[in-house]
């Protein structure tokens, strides 16, 4: 069996610099406790969750933001735009896919399964170098500052250019598997 030590060490560089960056751990699993066998923490960064996973057979961490609309009361989801005419907005009008990571646009199967498969949300993906042993407060500050702010102008991109509204200023669901603490989006 593989030596899972370095990646408990880079879980753990990540959790010390979120505390002291005054965020919170609200999640945790082993590779055991979870289908995709990673280890991982979820966090909680102001109204915002990030998941840091470590991919056993990877040489970075990953840490994601994800939004869905699907959780939302004041969404009507059928009124969504098709999830490929959003990727044509969100890809072609910005330059948002410049950095190092990638940016995913959630989709949903409609009702009727006639109907290619809607919007749903963004998720944003960008590796961590935890397991290098000067990962550092200042390393974790920059992606969180990358990932989270890169989420909020991937939502607003598609929703301001193909004129998706909200009822309410409802935050948006986390599909993360602990406790749903919500992004929000202004």
């Amino acid at each position: 069996m593989e030596d899972v030590r370095p990646h408990y060490e880079a879980i753990g560089r990540i959790a010390s610099a979120a505390i002291a960056n005054d965020d919170v751990i609200v999640n945790s699993y082993d590779i055991t406790s979870n289908d995709q066998g990673f280890l991982g923490i979820d966090i909680q960064h102001r109204n915002t969750t990030l998941r840091v996973n470590a991919d056993p057979d990877s040489q970075y961490l990953d840490a994601s933001v994800t939004a869905r609309l699907r959780e939302r009361d004041d969404v009507d989801t059928e009124s969504l735009p098709p999830a490929s005419k959003v990727r044509r907005v969100l890809f072609s009008e910005s330059d948002i896919e410049d950095f190092d990571g990638t940016i995913r646009v959630l989709e949903n199967q409609p009702a009727t399964d006639d109907r290619e498969p809607i919007f749903d949300g963004v998720r944003v993906v960008r590796p961590v170098y935890a397991y290098d042993s000067d990962f550092s407060f200042k390393d974790y500050r920059i992606v969180v500052t990358d990932i989270v702010p890169r989420m909020n102008e991937a939502f607003h991109i598609v929703t301001d250019e193909l004129d998706i509204e909200f009822t309410e200023k409802e935050s948006i669901q986390s599909d993360n598997d602990g406790p749903k603490p919500s992004p929000s989006f202004h």
